[in-house]
């Protein structure tokens, strides 16, 4: 159950009183110093006093210990541009819109590359020889939900083979027994699919070709569920993308692993939003990037049920902002 204090302080601050709300805020966290909320709310008191050192160590903390908390992350890169960090307020913006869409972010990000800033890799290059891929500003992962479909697949062809003798029997006695319909038997389903294990494992026994094919379909049915079943959770872990400043690292596959480094001057066009009958089930949406592997011909790769549609859209918007300051210092307008 929530602190009462909490709401208190939610409503003094609502009614104009930071001073009143700090000091309930601060009692709060004093016993209960994980409350990222109560941590949250007193730096946005502090900055209402105008206790501006505070405040930044506050969301500071609440970004230790939530990574996710966007809001704290656009707050801070407030101060640090308010400060005249616009390299680490630029840093703090894209975090933000690499998770959600937040126009003002996105406005105060396009201020501190246009004031400043951030070099392109262009000008890095030439001035340090070296091209360094930035601060990290986020990842995504392949979502489990997104896998869902492969594993229903993959169940499906399994009950497909547990049915095919009694199917095989029903049009013809295809290997060698009557199907108990037409012996008036009425037989539950648990004896039905024991019967039809039955038959193949005798027909396989047997060495009849049917039966043979039967049994070593049935085998690799049974790997192709488990290693899908195994595949799920390791592909969630694995697969996606880890976004820096200036490029990202795309990592696909399990046992086919690769991992490859894309430079944003590199992505030749906007990435291109996917959904599919199965994401829309999955709630899930995919990008597809398209990018030049050489000078002089293009590559795609498939983020594939990184998030959730609204997800999705942020970081389709993040790299659409990314790609034109990086990709025509080097590329030019006609490519």
């Amino acid at each position: 159950m929530a602190d009462p204090r909490y709401e208190q302080a939610k409503a003094l601050h609502r009614n104009g009183r930071p001073a009143e709300a700090s000091a309930l805020l601060t009692d709060l966290l004093a016993e209960h110093p994980g409350d990222v909320g109560a941590r949250y709310a007193l730096a946005v008191c502090q900055l209402d006093l105008g206790a501006r050192a505070e405040a930044r160590a506050n969301l500071r903390q609440v970004i230790e210990d939530y990574p996710g908390h966007h809001a704290a992350e656009y707050l801070l890169a407030r101060e640090l541009q308010d400060e005249g960090d616009l390299v680490g307020a630029a840093a703090g913006y894209r975090r933000v819109l690499a998770v959600t869409e937040h126009p003002e972010a996105a406005a105060r990000l396009h201020q501190c590359e246009r004031t400043t800033g951030i070099p392109p890799v262009r000008r890095m290059i030439e001035h340090t020889h070296v091209a360094d891929r930035g601060n990290p500003v986020g990842r995504v992962r392949t979502r489990a939900r997104h896998l869902i479909p492969s594993v229903v697949r993959a169940l499906a062809v399994l009950v497909l083979l547990y049915w095919l003798p009694a199917l095989a029997g029903a049009v013809g006695g295809m290997i060698g027994r009557n199907v108990a319909v037409l012996e008036g038997r009425n037989l539950r389903t648990q004896q039905r699919f024991s019967e039809e294990y039955e038959l193949i494992v005798r027909a396989f026994i047997a060495g009849t070709p049917l039966g043979v094919i039967l049994g070593l379909l049935l085998v690799l049915a049974w790997i192709y569920l488990i290693v899908t079943l195994a595949a799920v959770p390791l592909q969630a872990l694995l697969n996606g993308a880890d976004l820096y400043e200036y490029g990202m690292d795309v990592h696909t596959g399990v046992l086919k692993r690769s991992t490859q480094f894309v430079w944003y001057y590199q992505i030749t066009e906007p990435p291109t939003y996917l959904r599919t009958l199965s994401s829309y089930l999955t709630h899930t949406a995919s990008l597809r990037i398209s990018y030049n592997d050489t000078a002089s011909t293009t590559a795609q790769l498939d983020l594939s049920g990184i998030d959730g549609p609204q997800q999705v859209h942020a970081l389709r918007t993040y790299l659409q902002s990314r790609i034109p300051s990086e990709r025509l210092p080097i590329r030019g307008p006609w490519t």
